[in-house]
């Protein structure tokens, strides 16, 4: 509650908007200097005691009046509360003046601190615009004064000289005001766009420091890869390789085809997985002409590399009519959809009518296109780490895990997105992935 309460009595800052947090300072420093003149002139003026209910019944709805533009600043409504301030002290200054309409009156000078509140909590073109009102005002005045519509001045000096110096001291102070405003301004403005190109700048270097973070932890992975899936395809190939010499002798035909047929799988996943970390490398490097290609026709293209699992799997394949033309790398692009399509019947699991669904759909100035399945699902916290470098799942599975981060980063070189949608385990699959809209 009490943090509540100091919180209210304190400046409001609005962030991202210094000219608001200062035009708030400056109302939240006259409206509490407003409130305390008027208590103190409540209590301390004398007064005649029969007068005292009079006065409080003035005073305690003008200090409400004070406290409720001190609320509307908190809210944001800087700019309206300042209007209506300036309003208040031009009000007050020209009610004084009729009252007592001496050209030498100090409420004409008054008008100085109208222009002043108007350039500090407004701008400098509203300076100027006060100015003249107020230069207009007091003219008004001194012309119903010597028209005795308000009560004559006593003063001998001539009327119009009072008028000629006083305005030209309110313009004078008014353009020496709105000039130094200006330049305050624009010092303020480039102080901002110096802040905007630091937090820019700061942006920037967290981004790559992230990035460079996440190619160590790549990287890591990597060496990983490199030493344990290379080196077991070697240690595979070496230990076979010496029982080749003994079934020879033996002349085991059987034994000694079984064991050349381990070597040329164990040389065939070590080509696998190293033709993938080349293809890996050279996304982004090595890229193709960008085409127009009717999408269409890229899923037919990534449909016929993977046709082989497909009718192993009894696996039906809709696509969605009406498919949009696309314009990239066709070739990196027919790769996406041959990898989402090959994982999609990969782990498609004993569905009694599996199928794999294609299609897209248009969302906020870019295409979606998806490829859903009916089978395994995957749990929320591996929605992003499957997209990781050599991250599997299940390591027993098929596969280098390099699938889906090559996916992944052709689509980022294209200025996409990609993602997962399922609701879990046996909820099925959705892989989305977005491309801009052709113009």
């Amino acid at each position: 509650m009490w943090t509540n309460l100091l919180r209210w009595f304190d400046v409001p800052s609005f962030e991202g908007d210094e000219d608001k947090s200062r035009a708030a300072v400056l109302l939240n420093l006259i409206l509490w200097i407003a409130i305390a003149a008027t208590l103190l002139y409540s209590i301390f003026a004398p007064i005649d005691p029969a007068l005292v209910p009079r006065r409080t019944a003035i005073t305690v709805p003008f200090i409400l009046i004070l406290l409720f533009f001190k609320q509307m600043v908190n809210w944001g409504h800087v700019r309206s509360i300042g209007i209506l301030v300036v309003f208040v002290l031009w009000l007050l200054i020209s009610g004084g003046m009729v009252l007592d309409p001496e050209e030498n009156n100090p409420a004409f000078m008054g008008y100085l601190v109208v222009v002043v509140c108007a350039g500090l909590i407004l701008n400098w073109r509203a300076s100027l615009w006060w100015s003249f009102i107020c230069i207009l005002t007091s003219g008004i005045v001194l012309v119903l004064g010597q028209s005795d519509v308000l009560p004559r001045s006593n003063t001998d000096d001539p009327p119009l000289s009072l008028w000629l110096a006083q305005t030209i001291y309110i313009v004078t102070s008014t353009i020496l005001l709105s000039q130094a405003i200006r330049k305050i301004d624009e010092a303020f403005a480039e102080a901002q766009r110096e802040l905007s190109e630091r937090k820019r700048l700061e942006a920037e270097r967290e981004r790559i420091i992230q990035e460079l973070e996440a190619k160590n932890a790549e990287l890591e992975r990597f060496t990983y890869t490199v030493s344990h899936d290379l080196k077991s395809p070697l240690i595979t190939i070496s230990g076979f390789i010496g029982l080749l010499e003994p079934d020879a002798k033996s002349g085991n035909a059987e034994k000694f085809k079984r064991d050349l047929q381990r070597i040329n799988e164990a040389a065939e996943k070590m080509k696998r997985l190293l033709d993938e970390l080349l293809d890996l490398s050279r996304i982004g490097r090595l890229v193709n002409p960008p085409e127009d290609t009717p999408f269409a026709e890229i899923v037919e293209e990534a449909l016929s590399l993977v046709r082989g699992r497909l009718t192993a799997g009894n696996i039906r394949v809709d696509i969605q009519k009406d498919l949009p033309l696309v314009n990239g790398d066709r070739p990196r692009l027919v790769e996406v959809m041959q990898n989402l399509i090959d994982n999609a019947a990969k782990f498609i699991d004993d569905q009694p009518a599996p199928i794999v669904e294609i299609g897209a759909r248009e969302e906020d100035n870019e295409w979606v296109f998806f490829v859903r399945d009916n089978g395994m699902g995957i749990e929320a916290k591996h929605h992003l780490k499957i997209f990781g470098l050599f991250d599997k799942l299940d390591p027993r599975t098929e596969g280098t895990g390099v699938g889906l981060a090559l996916a992944k980063r052709i689509v980022e070189v294209h200025g996409g997105r990609i993602w997962v949608e399922s609701e879990g385990k046996g909820k099925g699959s959705m892989f989305c992935f977005t491309l801009p809209i052709k113009e």
